[in-house]
């Protein structure tokens, strides 16, 4: 596993240069901390918004905030500086990556927080949701803390539900009400044989397949992470019901990538979509109708995914940055921030306290759909956080692709992945 991280790191490095060094913009005494992110566009406003606030309030201190674009451009950017020596002080990061920078040749390439957290209050407290403190600790010790997570969530045209005579404010809760309302809600308007509106529209292929598993009570891998399992009865079963809204019941219908569903149900042309609750702060302007926010419907159980990066402090920086790192990793995490963040943006608050400050009850007053992605983290879950996982995840969408486009059944999609996977785990 080392010699293959090398052998990235040293062609990513390669093929990536220009970050700045260090000790630049301290001439004015200030200790600066650079702070590698992939925030763009209102969520990356509101990220800067804040850093200023931090900034102002400690003028000896200066967080720099540097936009690397996409995920993609922040991993490479990553493995580049590490080869270089020249990483930021802190950065957003998923847990595979972070996988793979403990397990760095010379040592962990990012710092343990641990000790950081004097009394280790953010583990003991409880005030941190569980799922999100487990997704931060690695061998018990704090390795990172929760940035900005979010789950998916189903949006809904109420409008459209009148005119096909059912409740608005009765959305489907289970896998069978939402077959049904798929059905009823698909139209051919103009009675040509071709369907007009579709009742159902989805984009993110493997993170739904995910959720439906979970939901069906399946696992996508053992307990010790050796063994793929997303290809069991139960897997097979959830793709299938997936497989089934579309063709067979012709409830929905499905992209292959990007946001268009998003585009086609503010365009009224879509009953239901699944997306993340924090597609909410790029439609909710748009959106010319009555709607609504529902939470996933369950199968067996309740589970829903929980995704979005970590937050890390890099190993190499001097101590005096790595102080004010955690000083700002600390402040942006702490109940008032996190609610705020929440509240601008749509993504999770970290700390369950943050849902009895002020501004959060009057918010939830407001805005009664914002709690149904809150109440989602009572349920939610974490993908694998092995080295490998990203590319699994990608044979895993692969096969759902598969499947939809009825290149193969679900059930050998799903053996095709697992094989696939298999051979990475070993």
């Amino acid at each position: 596993m080392k010699k293959v991280l090398i052998l990235a790191l040293v062609s990513v490095c390669m093929a990536l240069c220009g970050c700045s060094r260090q000790g630049e913009d301290e001439a004015d005494g200030r200790v600066v901390v650079r702070f590698w992110h992939a925030m763009g566009g209102p969520l990356g406003d509101i990220l800067d918004e804040m850093i200023d606030e931090f900034n102002a309030a400690h003028p000896a201190w200066h967080i720099k905030s540097e936009s690397m674009g996409t995920y993609n451009s922040l991993s490479q950017k990553i493995l580049a500086s590490i080869i270089a020596r020249n990483q930021p002080t802190m950065a957003q990061a998923y847990e595979s990556w972070i996988s793979r920078l403990i397990e760095a040749e010379k040592g962990s390439a990012i710092a343990d927080m641990t000790d950081m957290d004097g009394g280790r209050s953010m583990i003991t407290s409880g005030d941190i949701y569980n799922v999100l403190i487990a997704d931060s600790t690695y061998g018990g010790r704090l390795m990172s803390l929760p940035f900005n997570k979010s789950v998916p969530v189903i949006y809904y045209n109420k409008e459209l539900f009148r005119d096909a005579g059912l409740d608005p404010e009765k959305p489907p809760s289970t896998w069978e009400e939402f077959m049904e309302v798929s059905k009823k809600l698909t139209v051919d308007l103009d009675g040509d044989g071709k369907v007009d509106r579709w009742g159902h529209m989805f984009s993110d292929q493997a993170t739904y397949f995910e959720c439906l598993l979970g939901q069906n009570g399946g696992r996508l891998l053992s307990p010790g992470g050796d063994r793929v399992l997303f290809n069991s009865p139960e897997g097979v079963e959830a793709l299938t019901y997936l497989v089934d809204l579309v063709h067979k019941h012709k409830g929905a219908d499905f992209y292959l990538g990007g946001y268009q569903h998003q585009v086609d149900w503010m365009g009224g042309k879509v009953g239901m979509i699944f997306a993340s609750c924090v597609s909410k702060t790029f439609m909710r302007d748009q959106i010319k109708f009555d709607w609504g926010i529902a939470p996933l419907p369950s199968g067996r159980k309740k589970s829903v995914l929980i995704y979005g990066t970590n937050i890390v402090i890099f190993s190499a920086a001097p101590p005096d940055k790595q102080r004010v790192a955690w000083e700002f990793i600390r402040w942006f995490t702490d109940t008032e921030q996190t609610a705020r963040w929440s509240m601008e943006t749509n993504y999770m608050p970290v700390r369950k306290s943050a849902l009895a400050t002020g501004k959060m009850v009057g918010h939830f007053k407001e805005d009664k759909d914002a709690l149904v992605s809150v109440k989602e983290l009572e349920y939610t879950f974490f993908e694998p956080r092995l080295p490998n996982w990203l590319e699994c995840r990608r044979f895993l969408g692969d096969a759902v692709k598969d499947a939809l486009l009825r290149k193969r059944s679900p059930e050998e999609a799903l053996d095709r992945a697992a094989a696939r996977c298999d051979r990475l785990l070993k």
